[in-house]
């Protein structure tokens, strides 16, 4: 008599079905990679901000280390292609810190190539100078490389895939460089000092790895608990909490925009004898089947349906017109009867739906509108049941 409904919005079905089956290459489907990096960006932003404030302030000293060696040097005054090139590739990565930092904790939108462009100027411009500070008889600390190729993996908005490309890009031009261009210095001291730069990224990536790793389970649990806290597990809809939290979300904004709101409280008729009659297993699959139909007008992103508790349901439409609102609700009541739910103890023969429906007034607040669709309910159920009564 009844087929089972499955419900891509049941709590957490997405998310659980995601945890079990794994993501070792550290990749989610689309639509729940596109919410994690949302969520990465959000809550990395701060420490994003820091690193790049942090980072500037250590090249600050560095440049000014450099105004100091180029004086000891007596290089001011004279025209030297790769002197300007080094003090021109300092202060520009220290503009493009400080702008970075300022525009990342400012922001809004996705900072993620602004970090990796960022971390990778930073990192070819240490591998640049070092070779110009070199070739200028000056002391060079070359083993910087391996500081920065560790740090493409601070929490600087990137996923493992972009900081680990940061950090091959760094590590490779630097051994390049450190090889190939380096004359100062014997080509074993350079391999030495090239063999643990490449040795410190595949140290670094995993950490980064399984640190990401912890970020996306994090993720996954977290948002399978808050659908959990916010579903009816029966129905997949949203549960009373989460109607009426939306619920002051949108009166707030409907009051300040000018637009109506149309709310229905919708109930089952004679469910206690359908029960009584089918059993209670065949009363879930019709509550199941009763919350895909009220789902399937929900056309506003912020239009709600919602199980209030037991048979009870509501509908809460965002910008709809009182009569477009009973038309709305006028097609649930039809998609039931439709459905044909056998129902031997409804004076019909089928299951059906009582609905009570109000309008929000200018300068009502929900609870308000909640008792005038409650009232227009009850006028419903009075005047025989299957029918809208409103308010």
């Amino acid at each position: 008599m009844f087929q089972s409904i499955e419900f891509s919005s049941k709590p957490g079905d997405r998310y659980a079905q995601q945890l079990r089956r794994g993501f070792r290459r550290l990749r989610f489907e689309p639509e729940i990679e596109a919410e994690y990096r949302r969520k990465l960006i959000e809550t990395e932003r701060l420490p994003a901000a820091i690193c790049a404030g942090a980072g500037a302030l250590v090249w600050f000293a560095f440049t000014l280390l450099d105004l100091h060696r180029l004086t000891i040097l007596g290089l001011w005054g004279h025209f030297d292609p790769m002197v300007w090139l080094w003090v021109g590739a300092r202060w520009s990565v220290l503009a493009l810190l400080v702008a970075g930092a300022i525009v990342i904790r400012r922001g809004r939108g996705d900072y993620g190539w602004l970090s990796w462009t960022m971390y990778s100027a930073m990192g070819l411009a240490i591998a640049v100078t070092t070779m110009i500070v070199h070739g200028k008889g000056a002391f060079a600390a070359e083993n910087a490389q391996i500081v920065v190729v560790m740090a493409a993996f601070l929490p600087l908005g990137l996923t493992f895939r972009r900081a680990l490309a940061a950090a091959l890009l760094v590590a490779l031009v630097s051994a390049f460089m450190l090889l190939f261009l380096d004359t100062r210095h014997g080509f074993g001291h350079s391999l030495q000092i090239v063999a643990m730069l490449l040795m410190a990224v595949p140290v670094s990536a995993m950490g980064g790895y399984l640190r990401e790793h912890s970020q996306r389970r994090q993720f996954l649990l977290t948002a399978i608990l808050d659908r959990q806290a916010n579903t009816d597990p029966l129905t997949g809809l949203a549960n009373r909490r989460s109607l009426f939290t939306h619920a002051e979300r949108i009166v707030h904004l409907a009051t300040k925009q000018g637009v109506a709101v149309a709310l229905a409280i919708i109930d089952v008729d004679h469910f206690k004898r359908f029960n009584d009659s089918y059993g209670h297993g065949a009363g879930d699959l019709a509550l199941q089947r009763i919350a895909h139909a009220l789902s399937a007008d929900l056309r506003h992103p912020l239009d709600i349906a919602a199980r209030l508790g037991g048979e009870e349901f509501c509908i809460l439409l965002y910008g709809a017109t009182p009569d477009d609102a009973h038309a709305r609700f006028d097609g649930v009541l039809a998609r039931i009867r439709r459905l044909a739910i056998p129902h031997i103890r409804s004076p019909g023969g089928f299951l059906t739906l009582s609905i009570g429906a109000a309008t929000l007034a200018r300068g009502e607040r929900f609870n308000t509108l909640v008792s005038r669709a409650d009232a227009a309910l009850y006028r419903a159920k009075h005047e025989g049941r299957d029918r809208i009564c409103r308010t």
